[in-house]
């Protein structure tokens, strides 16, 4: 891998940046994505998408980071439906600027955010989904010690039709969660 990956919690600032990262990548977020409003790849949509989401942060139901590669931004990843209690789990996602892709890049990020959920965020479990045809991205997860779970038949409307996915988790140490 060139370049030295890191994370950065994600801020209302990034939006212009955000925007054109997913202008540049639209076709290949269009091709495994639920349908979007026309103007969802816009500045002013990631103003109002990153809003709602530090929001959620703001709550422990989300945690969001800008993946950069030498400090330019390279593509972002999050922790979403993150739930407490006994479960203590949260669902990864991530994506990763095209210029930027094949270079171990989502990878480094996806170990970085794992690593963070185990220690800082205190999660036991992260799980991750993936379309059988997004090869690259099911790579990503075996390369960072996901293992694969199944087939979620069905499970997100992309393209005009329910797509199934494969599940993929990554457990983490155990330990006694807070009480409710």
């Amino acid at each position: 891998m060139s370049g030295h990956v890191t994370i950065s919690a994600l801020d209302i600032a990034d939006a212009r940046a955000i925007a054109a990262m997913n202008v540049r990548n639209r076709a290949d977020i269009e091709r495994v994505s639920p349908p979007q409003p026309a103007d969802a790849y816009s500045e002013a949509a990631q103003v109002a998408r990153i809003s709602s989401i530090l929001r959620e942060c703001a709550q422990g139901l989300r945690a969001h980071w800008t993946i950069l590669v030498d400090e330019a931004l390279a593509g972002d990843i999050s922790l979403h439906r993150i739930y407490r209690g006994p479960v203590q789990s949260a669902n990864v996602g991530y994506m990763v600027d095209a210029p930027f892709r094949g270079r171990g890049v989502a990878t480094a990020a996806l170990r970085l955010v794992a690593a963070r959920s185990f220690t800082h965020l205190r999660l036991h479990r992260l799980d991750a989904e993936a379309m059988p045809s997004n090869v690259a991205s099911l790579r990503v997860l075996e390369k960072a010690g996901f293992t694969r779970v199944g087939v979620m038949r069905g499970y997100l409307f992309v393209r005009a039709s329910w797509e199934d996915h494969i599940h993929y988790e990554l457990v983490g140490p155990d330990f006694v969660p807070p009480s409710t």
